[in-house]
């Protein structure tokens, strides 16, 4: 049975990773932009779409996050 300290550790870690992870995803999302599937990740660096696509899919994102986020807090 795992320590209470432990088992903080492991959820901090695990929030720690989620940021890790949307802000590769925003990063992708800035460099890459939102291109055709066609030409793969190999590819090239591709143009940007405009600004305000990228922003309203990185608000999508952000807001998909934030429910999350906030089931997690109503629930415990």
């Amino acid at each position: 049975m795992m320590g209470e300290t432990l088992f903080t550790a492991l959820i901090a870690l695990f929030w720690v990773a989620e940021f890790a992870f949307a802000g590769v995803v925003v990063y992708w999302f800035v460099t890459q932009g939102f291109s055709d599937e066609e030409k793969g990740a190999a590819s090239d660096v591709k143009p940007l779409e405009s600004k305000e696509f990228t922003r309203n899919s990185l608000l999508m994102w952000g807001g998909f996050f934030l429910v999350i986020v906030l089931l997690i807090v109503v629930g415990a």
